[in-house]
């Protein structure tokens, strides 16, 4: 790789400088009463994901403006459509979104057309920086470098994550019958993967026909060992993503200078060995996984998961354990349970709220970002079941498994993982390239057509470099070297 291990130590520490380490932070104290009175009262529109996240997020929509009397409409979208639909809007000028929900990978590619957060506190907060700060303090420090531009200058507020953790049955992994079996066959206990190859093992030994034994009990159906989102959605890549940073590789590594400043892109030995490598381990697990995985997103993955259907979901966004956890209310005798995914490296993402440059109402834009990432409001929602972005409220003392099962069970993997893969961030394409919108889009038909068997392992590292080299030298803002 390009960064070595003390470079990529000194960027883990620049980041914390920048934007703190959220477990050692006070309260911020602030609440909707605390937001001074807005002078303008244009309505702002919001856009947002479709699905769970925006319906849990539309109520504190509907307070913020009962208390401010700025009206606030919203649009959701689903996610396939989100970054289409935005940057029409936003190459535009139109001005139709006045808080843009933004994928934290399209960051640096949107910041022309957004406004820097510690801009808008200078401008609209009594306490200018240090007052957006005491909010920022409690998100955690990785997710807010994934929502600045690669310099540093920070772009939105992250107030939904979907950091990936693997959901497996709990019930299978502690049954004594299952146990002895998986033993017997590969010679080590059963226990949630901690390597690659030990996900196969389990791939396998979980994949039965119809009329074999589960649990001591005839199958009805078919079972599978694996939940995967091999369909032509972005997600796929996603699940690739996360294998490829565990061999401490990279889609393209980043070139620095001898400051560490960012001055380039390549794909090194390192990272085709683990491209290659992961398109190969794709396309075996495929057949641990049931029939429908072809064209599979996180719908019909933890679908057939909590349908009983599969015994691991491997790479499944946090997001998805309250549904995931209701196995246990379909499935006679089954439990769900999380933990880290292999290599302590996944997909972590998250949505940002960013204020437009093109909004009407700048100021009400920044007082609901502000609003809607602090402590209170965000510890509120989380203890409701979102996939929060507060660190401390995340790491409180209560937000176990044994006190809420289906709300907290994500929680334990996903602070586990923060804290491991932060020394890393710096150095992912997602969060450094000025054209990943559309790189993006093109790691989906790759994945894809890679997982589908339409192009062989070593075809889909091709089609991966020259896709890579074409997007990223027309998109892109730094060379490919």
């Amino acid at each position: 790789m390009i960064c070595n291990g003390t470079l990529r130590a000194c960027l883990a520490a620049t980041t914390i400088a920048l934007f703190g380490t959220a477990g050692a932070m006070a309260d911020d104290g602030f609440s909707l009463a605390d937001i001074p009175e807005i002078k303008n009262k244009e309505p702002i529109h919001v856009a947002l994901e479709a699905g769970g996240a925006a319906d849990l997020i539309i109520p504190y929509l509907q307070k913020f403006a009962e208390a401010t009397g700025v009206p606030v409409t919203s649009e959701s979208m689903v996610f396939a459509t989100i970054y289409s639909k935005e940057v029409v809007e936003l190459q535009g000028r139109t001005g139709a979104y006045d808080v843009v929900v933004t994928e934290t990978s399209w960051t640096n590619e949107w910041r022309d057309y957004l406004f820097p957060i510690y801009e808008l506190a200078e401008s609209y907060d009594p306490d200018g920086r240090d007052g957006i700060r005491k909010v920022l303090d409690g998100i955690d420090p990785g997710l807010l470098r994934m929502a600045s531009t690669r310099d540093g200058t920070l772009m939105g507020m992250p107030y939904y994550t979907y950091t990936m953790v693997s959901i497996y049955r709990d019930d299978l992994f502690n049954d004594p019958g299952e146990k002895a079996a998986f033993k017997d066959k590969y010679g080590y206990d059963l226990a949630p993967a901690e390597t690659w190859e030990q996900l196969r093992d389990q791939g396998e030994f979980f994949t039965r026909a119809k009329g074999e034994m589960l649990r001591g009990e005839p199958l009805e159906d078919n079972f599978y060992g694996l939940s995967l989102m091999a369909g032509r959605f972005p997600h796929v890549q996603d699940e690739l993503a996360a294998m490829i940073w565990s061999k401490g590789a990279n889609w393209a590594s980043p070139v620095r200078d001898d400051d560490g400043k960012l001055i380039g892109f390549t794909i090194d030995d390192g990272d085709r060995e683990a491209l290659k490598w992961a398109f190969e381990t794709y396309q075996d697990y495929m057949q641990f996984a049931p029939p429908g995985s072809e064209n599979a997103f996180w719908d019909f993955a933890t679908a057939q998961f909590v349908g009983g259907n599969t015994a691991i979901i491997p790479l499944m966004y946090n997001g998805l354990w309250n549904w995931a956890s209701t196995v246990k209310d379909e499935v006679p005798g089954a439990m769900a349970a999380a933990a880290p995914v292999v290599g302590n490296r996944p997909y972590t993402g998250a949505f940002h709220f960013a204020p437009s440059k093109d909004s009407g109402n700048p100021e009400a834009a920044y007082w609901l970002l502000k609003y809607i990432g602090s402590h209170a409001t965000q510890k509120e929602m989380i203890e409701g079941g979102w996939a929060g972005t507060h660190a401390k409220v995340l790491g409180e003392p209560d937000k176990t498994v044994e006190t809420n099962y289906s709300a907290y069970g994500w929680i334990p993997p996903t602070l586990a993982q923060w804290e491991k893969q932060l020394p890393d961030v710096n150095d992912y394409l997602h969060f450094n390239s000025s054209a990943f919108g559309k790189i993006y889009e093109q790691m989906t038909i790759i994945g894809h057509e890679n997982a589908t068997k339409v192009t062989t392992p070593e075809e889909s590292l091709k089609a991966w470099e020259e896709s890579f080299d074409r997007l990223q030298k027309k998109f892109g803002e730094l060379p490919v070297q």
